[in-house]
Formats: structure tokens, sequence, C-alpha cells
């Protein structure tokens, strides 16, 4: 499979969201837009059942049962999982695995907290930066980058490995999860969970993590078989 083009769109595509995500740390609006949806009272979507419903437990296990898909289709591949070899499979879960997996390690390790929990919006702790790595705010934090978005955003790299299989239906999937963790990372942020830039991160770090695994693994492929 040539991959000249295919690496060139995925570096435009990277690089325009490396871009967004840098802007908008650049432009100090995180605050700014949290106080269209919450005030020193608090965020009044906070515990807003129709948000945690649909957008907050119907996504997660949406996700996870997709995830279950994609492991079942290992074993037993259906319409285009057909056409990938199982090894190729295999990546796919895995690659999506690690992606979800990164976002959850550097959350943890992250000492911003939520802004729900920021004086700003009744909490008690003050705002500080996520580039100000290791300072605490005073809250509890692991609340960056985004985790529940990163339940849409796995599946990009999910859609590298599809490409071996139908172009058309990468592209589907990448859309899809792209827009699928935007539209839940926006919610979070209604509710005073996450920033916009957490939201952001998320996209761009399971971007990175699809896009080193498959070119990882291609060009080690290359070397063993130049033809």
């Amino acid at each position: 499979m040539p991959l000249n083009k295919p690496l060139k769109i995925d570096l435009i595509l990277f690089v325009s969201i490396c871009l967004t995500t840098l802007a908008w740390d650049v432009s100090g609006l995180d605050i700014a837009w949290a106080k269209w949806y919450g005030n020193a009272q608090g965020f009044v979507l906070r515990n807003d059942v129709v948000l945690q419903f649909w957008f907050h437990d119907v996504a997660q296990n949406s996700a996870r049962v997709l995830f279950v898909f994609c492991v079942a289709m290992v074993f037993l591949p259906l319409g285009p999982f057909k056409r990938l070899f199982k090894v190729d499979r295999v990546h796919l879960v895995l690659a999506t695995l690690l992606a979800s997996l990164l976002v959850v390690a550097v959350k943890q390790m992250s000492k911003t907290s939520c802004p729900w929990s920021l004086a700003e919006f009744g909490g008690a702790a003050s705002y500080v930066g996520h580039w100000q790595w290791g300072m605490s705010d005073g809250g509890g934090g692991r609340c960056f980058p985004g985790g529940h978005a990163s339940s849409g955003f796995a599946f990009v790299a999910a859609a590298f490995w599809l490409r071996l299989a139908s172009n058309s239906l990468s592209t589907v999937v990448w859309i899809g999860a792209s827009l699928t963790g935007l539209v839940l990372g926006f919610v979070q942020q209604m509710r005073g969970a996450h920033f916009f830039s957490h939201t952001l991160w998320s996209w761009l770090l399971c971007c990175a993590v699809g896009m080193i695994y498959f070119y990882t693994v291609q060009a080690v492929r290359a070397r063993k078989n130049p033809a």
C-alpha cells in the first residue's frame, strides 16, 4: 500500500489539530468560555439528568460496547474487517486501547483540577494552567486532558488501520470519532467537568498515538519486505 499520500494528509490533519490546540491555549479563553455556563454558584447543568444520562453514561457504555465489538472482529471478522489480516485487526484494537490509556495515564499524573473545583465557580481551588506541570492548584487534580472525550477520540487510532480495508470507512470513522469526542467534550464543559483545552489535548494525544503506531508498524514491515 502506497503510504506517501496518506502520510501527507495525516500530517496536515495532525498539524492542524496541534496548531488549533496551541492557539486555543495561547488565547487563554478557557475561563472566559466556561463562564458562559458557570458562575460563582457553580454550573447549573452539572447534575442535569439528560446530559448525565445520554452524553456521559450512555456514551461511555457505547464506547465500551464498540471496543468489545472491535475485539470480537479479531476472531470473527465481518464485512470490511474480513479484508484485514488478523494481525492488523489486533493492531487496530491495541491502537485504540493505547490511545485511551495514554489519556488516562496523563490525567492520573495531572494536578489540574476540573472547572467546578475552582474558586471562580464555587470551589476552593485556584486556576493553574496545565502548562505549569506539577504545580498544584489546591484541588483534587486529575482533570487534564479530557478523559470522557477520549471515549470518542480513541477510535481515531482505529481509523488508521481501517484504511487497509477501506479508505471510505476509515474516513467515516475518523470524522465520526473526532466529532463524537468534540461533542462529548463540549457537554462536559457545559457541566463544568472540563475546559475546552482539555478536549483538544485529548484529541491531539489520541491522534498522535494512532499515527505513530500505524506508521511505525508500516515502516518496520517495509524494511522487512522492501518489495
